[in-house]
């Protein structure tokens, strides 16, 4: 299977969860939810991440997909017309639900970092802005500033069609945004710079964005996305799925 680089499309969804059911909803959404749909052809990767500072909603999830065809297959939409008991329970649970479907434009650097900014773009299909971002993410990776960065492009098709999960969300939307970018660093301080440095463009002070800065809560890969333990060494445990809880990697 692919690593998340080799992927062309992003799944993101930005949401706040009922106070009463936030305990209940980091269990579901960790050991029932991204496992389910990483079970899935095409999906490979999978974070979720809460806020520290900004406008956005508390939870933020994103998904690395092979490629955007892995939206469209029977598999996925069979999950999404058939949840099960406990996501019928918790995604009414959720609101100022923001959800997208993207096609990567251009993904850059490596490794998974606890400390993120997501800024949400109207960029309202301004080229030169895309190139504008990529020139300064490219020169921020060079200084060692951010570990990682990717751009989405929101498919409005794909996140407009209907299933029996988005109707339990209930007014759901992609935000009014068609660009997403994600970037990836080592503190807040430095996250907090980059927000700075990207919300200077010029073209970007003349367009809509939205700019929050996240922590890793939790992270997992598909089956098969590393290699078999060694003979010798005892594996500790028996799932196939790499977790990052907090700031711990087991």
């Amino acid at each position: 299977m692919p690593s998340a680089s080799a992927t062309t499309a992003l799944l993101g969804i930005w949401h706040d969860v009922e106070d009463s059911h936030v305990e209940e909803y980091l269990r579901w959404h960790s050991f029932e939810h991204l496992p389910e749909r990483l079970a899935l052809p095409g999906f490979v990767s999978a974070e979720r991440h809460e806020l520290i500072e900004g406008p956005g909603q508390r939870f933020c999830c994103f998904l690395d997909v092979k490629d955007r065809e892995a939206f469209r297959s029977p598999d996925y939409q069979v999950r999404l017309d058939s949840p099960t008991e406990w996501t019928r329970r918790l995604m009414p649970r959720y609101s100022r639900i923001h959800r997208a479907l993207c096609e990567k434009r251009w993904e850059m650097g490596t490794g998974l970092s606890g400390v993120s900014a997501c800024i949400r773009i109207a960029s309202n299909g301004d080229e030169t802005l895309r190139t504008q971002l990529h020139t300064i993410c490219s020169g921020l990776l060079e200084q060692q500033a951010i570990a990682r960065a990717r751009l989405g492009e929101i498919d409005q098709g794909l996140t407009n069609i209907e299933s029996e999960e988005k109707r339990l969300r209930r007014n759901e939307d992609a935000g009014g945004y068609d660009l997403v970018l994600l970037v990836e660093g080592l503190s807040v301080p430095a996250m907090r710079s980059t927000v700075h440095s990207l919300a200077a463009v010029p073209m970007a002070q003349k367009l809509c964005h939205e700019a929050s800065i996240y922590s890793l809560s939790f992270s997992l890969r598909s089956a098969g996305q590393f290699a078999p333990w060694p003979a010798s060494n005892s594996r500790p445990f028996d799932s196939e799925w790499f977790c990052h809880q907090g700031r711990l990697t087991y």
